[in-house]
């Protein structure tokens, strides 16, 4: 099975929860303009933006949640997602925590590097971007083998440290998940794209822009989370075949 295929069966599967997803997207994209909206002018308190994220991150997680019980058990049932998400949040975002702090370190060795090349120039603007490019290197790295960290802890029940390990063992020398984010790239960028030529059209207002935008990060950001969970059930589903194969210390 390649990307395109992956892509292919991601729409169709889009197609049939669209009525579902649709609104816990929706649910997740429209609570920082609630802050917004709250707060108007003036500065939102911690305590304010802490609980947007929380709120924002819970139906993310929600949406996810709901994709793996379609996949795996052709339930659509959305109060049946709900308790699955109440009982998966707390240990997905454990492992999001644990993974964001390790890919902070991550950046660590490749600051050092860089600072110790980039000591000689003088330009400071020059030095600090040389300085992040280099920093960006490992953590680049650490961010694709990882990635799926969450997803094992989603599907598993994998703790983060384990998951992590587990992220990485699937995503080394595979071809289909490289070539998977290569498509996504791809298309992000064409969204991204889009984006910036809605912004330009001065035809429309700027609330109008806004709402369009709004409209087309709700529609696009499902798409992006059942493809994302799809290529991850194809990889380890053909890791698991070549683990009983013998095939995986061949390689």
């Amino acid at each position: 099975m390649t990307a395109v295929d992956i892509l292919k069966q991601s729409l169709n599967f889009y197609g049939r929860v669209f009525n579902k997803v649709f609104w816990l997207s929706v649910a997740s994209s429209i609570m920082p303009l609630l802050m917004v909206a709250f707060v108007g002018g003036g500065q939102p308190s911690i305590l304010g933006m802490l609980l947007v994220m929380v709120l924002s991150m819970f139906f993310s997680i929600y949406m996810l949640v709901f994709v793996h019980q379609f996949s795996k058990d052709q339930d659509d049932s959305l109060a049946a997602g709900f308790q699955l998400t109440l009982k998966k949040f707390f240990p997905v975002i454990l492992t999001s925590m644990v993974f964001g702090l390790v890919t902070m370190l991550s950046m660590i060795p490749g600051a050092i590097v860089g600072s110790v090349l980039a000591s000689g120039i003088q330009d400071e603007q020059l030095q600090a971007g040389l300085i992040a490019i280099i920093a960006m290197i490992p953590m680049s790295f650490f961010l694709y083998r990882c990635f799926f960290a969450i997803y094992f802890t989603l599907t598993d029940g994998t703790s983060p440290i384990d998951a992590l390990k587990a992220s990485n063992q699937l995503t080394k020398k595979n071809k289909l998940i490289f070539r998977g984010f290569m498509l996504l790239t791809f298309i992000m960028l064409a969204y991204f794209v889009l984006l910036v030529l809605v912004g330009q059209m001065i035809a429309f207002g700027t609330m109008a822009i806004a709402i369009l935008e709004f409209a087309l990060q709700v529609i696009v950001m499902p798409l992006f989370t059942i493809f994302i969970y799809r290529m991850y059930e194809v990889a380890k589903e053909q890791y698991a075949t070549k683990s009983k194969n013998g095939d995986i210390d061949s390689e």
